[in-house]
């Protein structure tokens, strides 16, 4: 990927990351600690590492799916993992999300 279609790719991600709300507030999720870490790689892999606010509530789960459905839409987007962090059985709710 060229330099400024991998800059073009950054920002669409971006944009989407800013617009998306925590399910149980009216922050999103670059502004809340949840947001652990983002990477979008020359290939145009995209990786999140996120911790739910609530470790146990189901809507976080179904809200994770979700954003990884509609970054996978993202054009340029070729993958997307996102790894759940600071929740019981987090392994279990990483492949839930990615599957």
């Amino acid at each position: 990927m060229k330099p400024r279609q991998h800059q073009a790719l950054s920002r669409k991600v971006v944009r989407l990351l800013n617009a998306w709300k925590d399910p149980h507030s009216d922050q999103a999720y670059t502004t809340t600690q949840a947001m652990r870490s983002i990477d979008i790689d020359e290939q145009g892999r995209l990786t999140m590492i996120i911790e739910p606010a609530r470790p146990h509530c189901p809507c976080c789960l179904l809200d994770l799916r979700a954003l990884h459905k509609k970054s996978s839409a993202i054009k340029g987007v070729t993958e997307v993992n996102i790894t759940v962090e600071g929740v019981p059985a987090a392994e279990r709710w990483t492949r839930e999300v990615n599957g």
